[in-house]
């Protein structure tokens, strides 16, 4: 355990732990050598001796090191120590700068909403800081406020700098994590994310526009518990229009790049920080350069420049005021209506297999959901007693469009699916005996289609399995010979 005062490598003295996260600790600390201070990021004992998240450890220290961003916190050190009888164990540490200021999940916290050209300023250099990872084929995975550091320079100016590069990956990149895992936290996460598809730096400008959003609506856009159920909205869900007393230019801006499609977004971190600086200049709002190429603008018939997205008049200059400031009050501005209907008519014909791709790709952030408390619960057993487990490595729950089951199911009560029950054995027994336990099953061929035959339909796969709630869908993935019909 870490304590104040500890000498780490014979170098570093902590001080003060600056903050607790799922990997590890930071801690404020003074490099005796060289008279300076820094923040030490170190890394569970626990995982110590796991080789992924050592590796991924050690793949933050590599990625960030390479950065030399002004807007990326930078790395001076990284370390691996060995256990010692009677004192320290394993321990491998990553030293960075110390960004004097407050992370702006702090911020929001406090201030709960902030001004249009506060919120705009902290993007727009945000965005200009995942440039820098862009621009080598990084990406970052986990946008979020708590990963954005708010300090002020000496003339008053705010400096904003991103963190944890933890699960940041390079394009090309062979996974460091298992197939299907979802990385990211599921406020901030991208549809392609949520869907198990490779995060993109498309990924990282749709999760600093959300970040925008809390901003300004001083809540994220999708509310739930459940983190499945938050990844799902992101699937499937518009967000709730932002306050009425959200200037246009900044209700523009951020509505423009929370579509769920990411070749229609900004594509990377830079090209979304000059669509920020355009609208803050009074310039009408860029499309983004998929919309561009692709022939989609919301200009109409009489626009004439492909390249622009019509903005209401802009109300603030390119200047940021002293403070977070307040909106103002008033009759509210009206706000930018643009048509939607090419991205949910591609939507509802992509419904079956967004479906399908969701409930495997969301499987992962069941882990930090499903239920740990220890409740002493009556159990049946779908399969044999025993079999199975509480890890979702390829499936997930809350699917759209199952229809529900009939009566309440019973409060508190599980059972247990073990899907090598199931597995090669037809579709229509496994669909049979899942409804037998109380669940919701939901059956889809290698196309995401329902199979005209349930009995010639070989199972491959059940998800969720393990410990699950009577009353839960669950997904079964079977095969069959033939080609999907056309």
């Amino acid at each position: 355990m870490l304590t104040s005062g500890q000498l780490l490598a014979d170098r570093y003295r902590l001080a003060r732990r600056i903050a607790v996260g799922g990997m590890g600790e930071v801690w404020e600390a003074a490099d005796t050598r060289l008279d300076r201070h820094v923040a030490i990021k170190v890394l569970k004992p626990e995982l110590c001796g796991d080789a992924e998240f050592l590796h991924r450890f050690r793949t933050e220290a590599r990625m960030t090191a390479s950065l030399n961003h002004p807007g990326i916190a930078a790395v001076h050190d990284y370390g691996e120590t060995n256990a010692v009888v009677d004192g320290p164990k394993d321990t491998a540490y990553l030293v960075m700068e110390l960004v004097e200021g407050d992370p702006l999940a702090a911020i929001l916290a406090k201030e709960r909403r902030i001004s249009a050209e506060y919120t705009l300023e902290i993007v727009e250099q945000a965005g200009n800081a995942l440039q820098a990872a862009h621009e080598r084929g990084y990406v970052h995975r986990d946008i979020k406020p708590g990963n954005i550091m708010v300090t002020h320079a000496a003339d008053g100016r705010i400096v904003v700098k991103l963190t944890d590069f933890g699960i940041a990956k390079a394009a090309d990149a062979a996974p460091v994590t298992r197939s299907g895992m979802v990385m990211g936290t599921a406020h901030y996460i991208a549809p392609e994310q949520a869907l198990g598809h490779e995060a993109e730096p498309a990924s990282d400008v749709y999760s600093l526009a959300v970040v925008g959003y809390e901003c300004l609506a001083g809540h994220r856009p999708f509310l739930s518990e459940n983190a499945v159920t938050v990844a799902m909205m992101h699937i499937r869900d518009a967000p709730p229009p932002l306050p009425p007393d959200v200037p246009p230019y900044a209700r523009a801006v951020i509505e423009a790049t929370l579509v769920k499609d990411p070749t229609q977004r900004y594509s990377s971190g830079g090209e979304f920080a000059a669509a920020v600086a355009a609208v803050r200049a009074g310039h009408p709002l860029p499309a983004p350069s998929g919309r561009v190429a692709a022939g989609h603008y919301a200009g109409g018939p009489n626009a004439t420049n492909p390249g622009m997205l019509p903005v209401g008049p802009v109300s603030a200059p390119h200047t940021l005021p002293p403070g977070t400031g307040s909106f103002p009050l008033g009759p509210p501005p009206g706000p930018p209506r643009r048509s939607r209907a090419g991205l949910w008519a591609l939507l509802i014909i992509l419904g079956v297999v967004l479906l399908v791709l969701a409930v495997l790709g969301v499987a992962s952030l069941l882990d930090a959901d499903r239920d740990t408390d220890g409740r002493s619960t009556p159990a049946t057993t779908s399969g044999p007693a025993g079999g199975g487990d509480d890890v979702n490595e390829d499936g997930s729950t809350g699917a759209p469009g199952k229809p529900q089951m009939t009566g309440i199911p019973p409060q508190g009560k599980f059972v247990q699916v073990d899907e090598s029950v199931f597995v090669n054995r037809p579709a229509d027994f496994a669909a049979t005996k899942l409804e037998d336990d109380g669940l919701a099953p939901t059956v889809v061929n290698q196309f995401g289609q329902q199979p005209q035959d349930l009995g010639n339909c070989r199972v491959v796969g059940v998800s969720p399995h393990g410990r699950r709630q009577v009353g839960t869908e669950v997904l079964v993935r079977c095969e069959e010979d033939e080609e999907p019909p056309r």
